[in-house]
């Protein structure tokens, strides 16, 4: 199966299918965001004032971050940095740009972060999910040489220079979408608890599932990956997931204790 990146042509522009379908990705997300902060009766226009600094700074944060661990090739090809059409986002530096763009807002908005993290945090999964279709098209993001069934084909012109003989490879960007869909299934069931069961549980511990599970499953997957960039003798998203994982961890321990600490001083106040 022969895979052609581009979608169709407009006066000579390329219009890649990447970028249709990061787009696309884009406008679900914020859609399941807007819809998780009426379930929550939240104010849902918050999102729509969100979506474009949120958009400015995921998309800077992923192409940084991509840059950055890539570093060996973009020193010496500089004008491909902004040629943002042939692919190369890193999804972890579209997190940490989004979560940085929503910090602000809500400090700006005086909203609660932990809460609108929370409602944030299902629409961007979903997002990712759908945008991992982007390197399908691009034929990149793929594993180690395979003959399972559901094998994916890359053109010679795509494989590393140490696997040419090989045709058919591990889909690793199909197995991080499936992944990423089972656990906006999980996030989305977390939303449906908080609203039966107020009270129960601080804001901020589905942002943190997101960002611990994630690392968790990802690390799993690229393991497959022969794409991978190395620090030293370690892919640095193994380095990038721990770090993921601790954040995750500290996260939950903040928002614990604060919300332990509130349910004391009503406690007390009652008495």
């Amino acid at each position: 199966m022969n895979i052609d990146p581009i979608a169709f042509t407009i006066f000579n522009l390329e219009i890649r299918w990447y970028g249709i379908i990061t787009a696309a990705a884009l406008v679900i997300g914020f859609t399941v965001a807007y819809f998780i902060a009426r379930y929550r009766t939240q104010k849902q226009d918050e999102i729509l004032n969100f979506a474009p600094f949120a958009i400015i700074f995921a998309i800077l944060g992923a192409r940084l971050l991509h840059v950055f661990v890539n570093w060996s090739y973009y020193s010496e090809n500089p004008l491909y940095i902004f040629a943002f059409r042939r692919g190369g986002l890193a999804i972890q530096g579209a997190m940490v740009g989004g979560i940085l763009a929503l910090l602000v807002f809500c400090r700006v908005r005086k909203l609660d972060f932990w809460l609108w993290a929370d409602i944030a945090a299902p629409g961007l999964l979903l997002g990712q999910a759908i945008g991992r279709w982007g390197n399908f098209f691009n034929q990149e993001a793929f594993g180690r040489p395979t003959d399972l069934p559901w094998a994916i084909y890359i053109r010679p012109e795509n494989r590393p220079f140490n696997y040419t003989s090989y045709e058919y490879f591990h889909p690793t960007f199909l197995y991080e979408s499936i992944a990423n869909l089972a656990l906006f299934i999980l996030l989305v069931i977390m939303h449906r608890f908080y609203k039966n069961r107020p009270d129960r549980l601080p804001y901020g511990i589905i942002l943190a599932m997101y960002l611990g599970i994630y690392a968790v499953y990802r690390t799993l997957i690229e393991a497959y990956r022969i794409d991978s960039t190395y620090f030293g003798p370690i892919k640095v998203v193994y380095i990038i997931d721990f770090f993921a994982v601790v954040a995750a961890l500290v996260i939950v321990n903040h928002v614990m204790r604060r919300f332990r600490e509130k349910k004391a001083r009503e406690l007390n106040s009652d008495k």
